[in-house]
């Protein structure tokens, strides 16, 4: 029996993933460096901290890799707080999984003080019981530092090799889609269940909470 959900924020619950994928090359022409044609396909997958490293090495930069890291999440600062939206169905799933009494926590890439802001401003902050900001989720301690319970414990993901490290760490999946993720049937085939919007969850939660007709 499913206990807790574990959510994603961006590409998952907001419509944010289109402000990430340039936020690299941005951050380089503000200092008057020219990114090269493939960075942002290169830094997609990456941690907030990986891609400072790659930036500071490939680039030169005089930055710590934490001052990087801090002058993006400034230019991403207006965005969480003036622009994000929630993706269809996102308000309407963390409702009802209030109601069915599942513990819900996010664990997100991002920095999680913006997260909560965004979250706050959208009146979707109340149904969150922890914030993990700044997680590496090509590792699995990314969730089990959340919860260390994966099998009381549902993920909602949009991203592949996330889904690939929650699947890993014992997490039961649940995939949706988003633009961002180029290898959508591959991602149908690892994840337990697959819909292209968090609405079309609603209905099928009493199924996926009791664990049962996995990978249909």
């Amino acid at each position: 029996m499913i206990k807790f959900a574990i959510f994603d924020l961006d590409g998952t619950l907001l419509d944010s993933n289109g402000m990430w994928k340039t936020l690299g090359e941005k951050f380089l022409r503000s200092i008057g460096k020219i990114p090269a044609p493939d960075l942002s396909e290169r830094l997609w997958d990456m941690s907030l901290k990986d891609a400072a490293k790659l930036l500071k090495a490939e680039y030169s930069l005089s930055f710590s890799e934490d001052e990087i890291i801090e002058k993006a999440v400034k230019m991403s600062e207006y965005f969480y707080l003036n622009e994000a939206k929630p993706k269809n169905g996102a308000r309407e799933i963390l409702e009802r999984l209030k109601m069915l009494n599942v513990q819900i926590k996010l664990v997100t890439s991002s920095d999680e003080n913006l997260a909560e802001k965004s979250l706050e401003r959208l009146d979707l902050l109340k149904y969150f019981s922890e914030i993990y900001g700044k997680a590496d989720k090509s590792k699995q301690s990314a969730y089990l530092n959340a919860c260390n319970i994966p099998y009381e414990t549902v993920v909602f993901e949009d991203a592949l090799y996330a889904v690939r490290t929650a699947k890993a760490a014992g997490f039961t999946v649940c995939a949706v889609y988003d633009f961002s993720e180029r290898d959508q049937e591959t991602l149908k085939q690892t994840a337990d269940f697959y819909e292209n919007e968090l609405a079309d969850y609603t209905e099928k939660l009493g199924i996926i909470l009791k664990g049962d007709e996995l990978n249909e």
